[in-house]
């Protein structure tokens, strides 16, 4: 079954992205469970984003960061489009020019360098197919849906760091695991961690198990997607930056934490339409590189402008000791 794109809506706006985390997703923070919208550890990256996702709407930067869809006639992001042309590159990099600029650099896990992950998801399709004949399927119409909606995607990446005397085959709750197969989907237990922007993302996207690429427990080795807000899925966040008092402002810090937490799958269903590969690892292993080539071009651009605000902060250092 293809996913819904009946009701999108195209490019985000800023007022439609906050409404859109009013959802039932779990987020724990210091031993409470929060409403990301209304947590003053969220506020400032929340209205970060919504600035950011304003700006698809403006005169100065509609045409630059927004196209008509072919398939709904609405805009969206060219954060999502899938490249054919010279002219294409160009449109992705102004776009990705205008996010990484507008947030100084600041931002590893901007909207931009998922969506371009799952471009990247897009372009590895056939060798999807080869692992099971529905995954390619999946993954173009998960683009597609992303796409559309224009959502936000936090990753779900490393297995959790903790008994390195032990292993996932000795304790299979230490990794993120398919612990059975029905009709309907897959039931995965575990936990990823550097789930980067997660509280305030729409969904997740797992999909690096190189740890376990070559290895003979492939029940380890799963790539899907989920809507942060799933029964049994649940985030826990670490200390936020934000809320550290002292006597300084920090605009940097308050702007810009996105948040890295860990997710937890306590028995979590996916449905088969968000599987895209399942126990192959050397597959997964080669994956790798296709399925981040796009984020990795994203994030070249962000280092750029981060080293601008470097080179900014360290002249108007210079100049402050005279």
């Amino acid at each position: 079954m293809a996913l819904d794109i009946t009701h999108a809506q195209g490019a985000l706006s800023g007022a439609r992205f906050i409404e859109s985390l009013r959802d039932d997703r779990e987020v724990w923070l210091n031993g409470e469970r929060v409403d990301v919208t209304t947590h003053a550890a969220f506020a400032g990256m929340l209205q970060e984003l919504a600035r950011l996702y304003d700006l698809q709407h403006t005169e100065e930067h509609r045409e630059a960061m927004t196209f008509v869809s072919p398939e709904t006639g609405q805009r969206v992001s060219y954060s999502y489009l899938r490249p054919t042309t010279t002219d294409d590159l160009l449109a992705k990099r102004r776009n990705c020019e205008i996010w990484m600029a507008e947030s100084w650099g600041q931002l590893p896990r901007a909207p931009d360098f998922m969506a371009n992950v799952v471009v990247g998801l897009y372009d590895f399709r056939e060798h999807l197919s080869r692992n099971d004949p529905r995954f390619g399927d999946h993954a173009v119409h998960y683009h597609r849906y992303c796409q559309e909606h224009d959502l936000a995607l936090t990753h779900g990446l490393g297995d959790p760091q903790i008994d390195r005397s032990s292993s996932p085959a000795q304790d299979p709750d230490m990794a993120l695991r398919v612990l059975r197969e029905t009709a309907a989907g897959i039931i995965v237990r575990g936990a990823k961690q550097l789930a980067t922007l997660s509280p305030l993302a729409h969904e997740m996207l797992v999909y690096l198990s190189a740890s376990f690429a070559l290895r003979e427990q492939q029940q380890f080795v799963l790539w899907f997607a989920l809507p942060i807000a799933t029964p049994g899925l649940k985030i826990l966040c670490r200390d936020p930056l934000s809320l550290h008092a002292s006597g300084h402002s920090h605009p940097f810090a308050t702007r810009f934490d996105e948040q890295d937490a860990m997710a937890f799958f306590d028995d979590v269903f996916v449905p088969w339409e968000r599987v895209f590969l399942l126990r192959d690892g050397p597959l997964a292993l080669r994956g790798l590189g296709r399925i981040n080539a796009w984020s990795l071009y994203s994030s070249q651009i962000r280092f750029y402008h981060r080293l601008q605000t470097f080179i900014g902060v360290a002249t108007l250092l210079a100049e402050a000791i005279g």
